[in-house]
């Protein structure tokens, strides 16, 4: 049975977020797709400015 897309993109939020979690936000192309992800994402409650995420970033990754 192969797996379903749900899970594969599961998969690779979480691996996105351990790899900003571990790395911090090194500009590598792992980086710059979490960037993308996160954007898409949170696109549906109106992103917030720089300086709000440089504040909630690090407690995503503690989560996660």
């Amino acid at each position: 049975m192969a797996p379903n897309e749900s899970d594969i993109l599961r998969e690779q939020l979480e691996y996105l977020i351990e790899h900003t979690a571990r790395e911090g936000r090194c500009g590598c192309s792992e980086c710059q797709r979490y960037g993308r992800a996160r954007s898409i994402l949170l696109e549906v409650f109106g992103e917030p400015g720089n300086a709000k995420v440089r504040e909630i970033e690090p407690s995503l990754a503690k989560a996660a």
